[in-house]
């Protein structure tokens, strides 16, 4: 169900979380990329990016499948032997808002079973409500990239190896990179990605140390305001859905900054072992 903007408009959201990972996984070093195991599918019914070395879901997947062109079972089991042929463990397919209705019967029909929710927000660049946080914002120079990389990596515990590959984006153009400091140390991270005149908004964490702080507030808000001063219409980011029995803490703080449901995105799990 969407509830924010037009068909065109919500396709543009979705583009652009698909270029921003594009990019991402671009931006890796042949060092990066061959210990990450790092690969890349682009056509015109899906794009899927993948990292065997790393059993984590949100590197291994499938996105915009039936948003140009509608599902089909070729293009189902071209994503199936670029997973399993490299042996990534499991990886999910995420079913754009505009897919037809088949799209979930020929996954099933392929060895596919739902398996959670991701919720696409948005919001325009209005200004952020006021933060208020002792520690220090601001955006990072290439220098301070291995922080940047080794803090996201822990955080969402990665693989160690991914520090490096997150590394490698920081410069990059049509990215900012942003960590909060307190002091000198870094505390906390945040990147925006522009593309289309929408920012996309991801790699926010916070050490457990500096927790309860005002980091992610902080940094949600420098994004907006120099996502506007970049010229952009809106932002863009998916996190988890909220439920009663799994509070998606990340969604609830988006709500509270003027972001609004767009849309919910099925994800589609196949698991190459039992």
């Amino acid at each position: 169900m969407t509830t924010y903007g037009d068909e065109a408009h919500l396709r543009r959201l979705e583009r652009t979380e698909i270029a921003a990972w594009i990019d991402f996984y671009r931006a890796a070093s042949p060092a990066s990329a061959a210990a990450c195991g790092l690969g890349m599918l682009e056509n015109d019914e899906a794009v899927a990016v993948r990292a065997t070395a790393a059993d984590v879901l949100g590197l291994n997947r499938a996105i915009g499948l039936g948003l140009e062109r509608p599902a089909s079972e070729a293009a189902i089991e071209k994503l199936v032997e670029f997973f399993v042929s490299e042996r990534a463990p499991r990886f999910f397919v995420q079913v754009s808002p505009y897919a037809d209705a088949e799209a979930g019967e020929l996954l099933s029909a392929h060895g596919f079973r739902h398996y959670n929710n991701w919720v696409k927000l948005y919001r325009d660049t209005s200004p952020p409500p006021s933060v208020d946080t002792d520690l220090t914002i601001r955006r990072i120079a290439q220098d301070e990239a291995p922080a940047f990389g080794r803090i996201v990596a822990a955080c969402f515990d990665w693989p160690q190896p991914t520090a490096s590959w997150v590394a490698d984006m920081v410069g990059r153009d049509g990215w900012r990179h942003y960590m909060a400091f307190d002091g000198d140390t870094p505390a906390a991270t945040a990147a925006l990605f522009v593309s289309d005149g929408l920012g996309w908004i991801d790699f926010a964490t916070t050490l457990p140390e500096y927790r309860g702080r005002g980091a992610q507030s902080a940094l949600l808000a420098q994004r907006i305001r120099d996502a506007a001063e970049l010229g952009c219409e809106g932002l863009v980011v998916e996190t988890a859905e909220d439920r009663p029995e799994k509070p998606a803490p990340s969604f609830r703080n988006q709500l509270r900054f003027g972001f609004e449901v767009a849309y919910v995105r099925p994800n589609y799990i196949y698991e190459t072992t039992p």
